[in-house]
């Protein structure tokens, strides 16, 4: 059964940031906090944030142009929990984000617990290999 995306839209700041730092597909970047799209900034405890970029971009057939991943890693308590978000251009030109994704192995550690970043990427419906059915439309 096909699953519906829900898409956000990026704020400016935040747009710019994710834009600048994925010129390099394939690579995870850290970014400070800060520059996290606006509605992921009210999470509460986040410590990291990173993202990687596509390459090539996955073009939908709505318009949608998944141009990448966002990782946040939050505490609570004594857990570090990973979340995944896609990045995506509607035909538009607006930014946007759907997410968060968390069906993978390290989306709950201990905290201090080393794990490689580029690890924690790559588990959406939209990740190299996925087998999951989306639906999207971006309004």
């Amino acid at each position: 059964m096909a699953k519906k995306v829900h898409w956000t839209l990026v704020n400016s700041e935040a747009a710019v940031a994710l834009t600048t730092i994925t010129n390099s597909p394939g690579v995870g970047y850290g970014l400070p906090a800060g520059n996290l799209p606006q509605n992921l900034q009210k999470m509460p405890g986040v410590t990291s944030y990173y993202v990687t970029g596509y390459a090539p971009p996955q073009s939908l057939k709505d318009g949608v142009m998944i141009a990448g991943e966002m990782l946040v890693a939050r505490v609570d308590g004594n857990i570090t929990k990973n979340y995944q978000f896609v990045f995506a251009v509607s035909s538009d030109g607006a930014p946007h984000f759907a997410g968060p994704y968390k069906a993978f192995s390290g989306h709950h550690v201990m905290s201090g617990q080393s794990i490689p970043v580029n690890s924690l990427f790559g588990h959406t419906p939209f990740s190299a290999g996925s087998k999951s059915h989306v639906t999207t439309t971006i309004s």
